[in-house]
């Protein structure tokens, strides 16, 4: 049983015919799901405590939280089932035989251990908001915000060379996201059990019969690096003042740029060192240098720089034609992306051909050399650059791109 304090309304008011603030549940239920009440209400506060009850809140982070969860098992399931992904084949114990793991995957891996110890002591004391802080945390931040960005960029590629590896984290994201489906079963069991049947039964039959079968998860003290958990929040930290150099020099995250340079202990510097090609891929940097003093050279205004905590980031701001090249591709290609979306294309699906019209003649040439990685990253056999508009035989769709309008075409 669950016992709450007093339900009041979202300013704090006692719920009364009187003031028209009573919240009916049976229209509450017409347009919310019950999981997302659920959630809401055991997120919003400690159980003894009075709730005040806001319907603006419930639309906002609990949807952001289970949708974040649905979208998340539906990137594994198309993604894996394009690759013809076997997860009674392809498990963890055969990634770690044939040594097909990251640093990603094993701090991803030690993270759930941690998520599974803090939520399960949480629930056992009825702490249920801080029970459900800790998965809300782990799919947002760990898993959505973290893990994904640092192995997308493997799932672009078709390449038969590379396929073991993306099977590989096919497997750490069936565990992990598997795993995570279970814990929220107490509290989201139409989602969960909607999940398994899709998801999970759907690419392995054999699973039990349905969600409420399995086993509660323990964790598996051998995948716990706490290390390596460390190490990877110096990298985070790290990437964070890079983001923030970036702000400041007003210059966009996708934009690459050639180098930076990295002030600190001899101990923060070696951990680095250690997840330096996650950390160069995150910060969207060609190379990196580390000192233990500043260098001189980063005192010219080709540098911007941000510090916190015993850690300073420099940034060369300057970009050459092939970098400038690279970022329009980059911003070309999120527009080309979102077109995809927008008219129901699968994330796997292979496209003919797309066209770009209105280029400036410069663009073009700076984006001519980036054309392949492009393709790659919009899974397109060929892109046109134009000039002009032409008839093509497909719908032109208008973006913006830096003050200037460009249209985009796909066939």
């Amino acid at each position: 049983f669950l016992f709450q304090g007093l339900t009041q309304d979202a300013k704090g008011r006692k719920m009364s015919k009187s003031l028209g603030n009573i919240i009916e549940v049976n229209r509450l239920l017409e347009k919310h799901s019950a999981d997302i009440c659920r959630f809401y209400m055991l997120r919003k506060c400690s159980p003894i405590d009075f709730m005040n009850f806001d319907l603006q809140e419930l639309n906002r982070r609990p949807y952001q939280v289970l949708s974040t969860l649905y979208h998340l098992n539906r990137f594994l399931l198309e993604n894996a089932e394009y690759d013809n992904f076997n997860p009674q084949k392809h498990t963890l114990e055969w990634t770690e035989k044939e040594k097909l793991l990251k640093n990603p995957d094993f701090w991803l891996l030690s993270e759930l251990q941690k998520a599974i110890k803090e939520y399960t002591e949480k629930l056992e004391t009825c702490e249920f908001n801080f029970a459900l802080a800790v998965l809300e945390d782990f799919v947002i931040e760990t898993i959505s915000r973290l893990y994904v960005p640092m192995v997308r960029k493997e799932l672009w590629s078709d390449s038969p060379e590379t396929l073991n590896r993306r099977l590989a984290i096919y497997a750490v994201l069936w565990h992990v996201l598997k795993t995570t489906t279970i814990l929220f079963n107490p509290v989201t069991p139409y989602l969960s059990e909607a999940l398994y049947q899709k998801v999970y039964k759907k690419l392995d039959p054999t699973l039990l019969e349905s969600v409420n079968f399995e086993s509660w998860p323990k964790p598996e003290e051998k995948r716990r690096n706490e290390k390596l958990e460390e190490e990877f929040q110096n990298l985070f930290n790290c990437v964070s003042l890079v983001y923030s150099a970036r702000q400041s020099a007003k210059l966009k995250r996708r934009w690459p740029l050639n180098k930076m340079v990295i002030v600190s202990s001899e101990e923060v510097c070696k951990a680095l060192q250690k997840v330096e090609d996650v950390l160069l891929e995150l910060a969207n940097v060609k190379t990196v240098e580390y000192a233990e003093k500043e260098p001189d050279y980063v005192s010219s205004e080709e540098w911007v720089s941000a510090a916190e905590e015993g850690v300073k980031v420099f940034l060369n701001v300057h970009r050459d034609e092939s970098l400038l090249g690279e970022g329009l591709m980059r911003d070309l290609a999120r527009r080309v992306q979102s077109l995809r979306k927008e008219l129901g294309y699968m994330p796997t699906d292979i496209l003919e051909a797309v066209y770009i019209a209105e280029l400036e003649e410069r663009n073009i040439g700076l984006v001519q050399p980036h054309l392949k990685e492009m393709e790659e990253l919009v899974r397109a056999k060929k892109i046109h650059l134009l000039v002009e508009r032409k008839e093509i035989g497909a719908k032109w769709h208008e973006y913006k791109l830096n003050d200037k309008k460009v249209y985009i075409a796909i066939s």
